[in-house]
């Protein structure tokens, strides 16, 4: 990707990934009741035969929704709190855009602990961690 600029930060070889969710379920437990589907997430679910996750939509496309009420649920029904220590989501691998996409610009690329989930900070992690470097005060974690 950027790789042209690792020379100016210091940075040598490939960075370990991306600066990542510390996975303590407030964002799915804040958000989890307020999502829509996107076609895509429709036609992923349908490929899959995951009619689980399609009755959870109702008409107007709101996600997590009460099979047969059709209502919003308060949180996201697919929070795996299975590990003491982390809350992961269940579908993962098929999980609706807007979780995909989060945080964004409009939440400031922080999650709601305030961690930076962003790119351009991935890319930069190793180095700003070398240096022992804080943003805000909070220590930036590399998965």
């Amino acid at each position: 990707m950027l790789t042209f600029l690792y020379p100016l930060f210091g940075i040598t070889g490939k960075p370990k990934g991306p600066v990542t969710c510390l996975q303590c379920g407030q964002c799915c437990e804040s958000f989890g009741g307020h999502l829509h589907v996107t076609p895509r997430d429709l036609q992923r679910w349908r490929e899959a035969g995951r009619q689980d996750l399609l009755d959870s939509v109702n008409r107007l496309g709101w996600i997590w929704v009460d099979p047969r009420t059709k209502q919003p649920l308060d949180t996201c029904p697919h929070l795996d709190r299975g590990d003491p220590e982390h809350v992961r989501c269940a579908i993962h691998e098929i999980k609706p855009d807007m979780c995909r996409d989060y945080p964004t610009l409009a939440h400031g690329n922080r999650c709601l602990r305030g961690v930076f989930l962003n790119v351009w900070l991935s890319l930069f992690a190793e180095s700003l961690l070398e240096y022992g470097t804080a943003l805000d005060g909070l220590t930036l974690l590399a998965a």
